[in-house]
């Protein structure tokens, strides 16, 4: 005979004990009919999507299915914890795919650059390469570091110095490269 568990709001669930003889399936199907449209509510409150919520349930499901929790206790806890889980997962990618469609789409829309201004911006890439190359090792490092993103403090141990030195340092050298662009653009006029 099945034991009764009951998971929140009064579902009952009728478990074969740990290692009885009943079928696997009919208890499946028993938590499925049980928790699933509750389950699509929850995930529906949290994706804001119906039909992205049916996806994440019927994974769930499976994942219920195919590895099962070490225990029949709160089964109603592991499904809604695993099902949210799959649906953070399932917003990530979906964010990310978001993301690269919309770069891709910019590529297809890009416009056509009349050739003089291509030229010139290639012109102005190679100036600031050759004012870069033309400054002191550690302030080239220092204006790299921060215009990839650094912060001051990650900047001071890349270059081995004191975190309130970054300030000054960078001055430094946006003043020196300003002179290096200015002097190398004249040249080249």
């Amino acid at each position: 005979m099945a034991d009764k568990k009951m998971f929140g709001r009064g579902k009952t669930v009728h478990v074969p004990p740990e290692g009885a003889a009943g079928s696997p399936d009919a208890y499946f199907e028993e938590v499925y009919r049980s928790f699933y449209v509750r389950l699509v509510k929850q995930l529906t409150y949290l994706m804001g999507d119906r039909g992205a919520a049916e996806e994440v349930a019927q994974e769930t499901f499976l994942k219920l299915y195919t590895v099962p929790p070490p225990t029949r206790e709160n089964l109603a806890g592991w499904l809604y914890r695993v099902g949210s889980r799959l649906a953070f997962n399932y917003l990530r990618c979906e964010k990310r795919r978001l993301k690269w469609e919309e770069k891709a789409d910019g590529f297809s829309r890009a416009e056509v650059v009349p050739l003089e201004e291509g030229l010139w911006r290639q012109e102005r890439v190679r100036t600031v390469r050759k004012a870069l190359s033309d400054m002191p090792d550690r302030y080239r490092m220092a204006l790299l570091l921060r215009h990839t993103g650094l912060t001051y403090q990650e900047i001071a141990r890349v270059l081995g110095a004191a975190p309130g030195s970054i300030g000054t340092i960078l001055a430094r050298a946006q003043r020196i490269f300003i002179e290096r662009y200015k002097l190398r653009k004249g040249e080249e006029s």
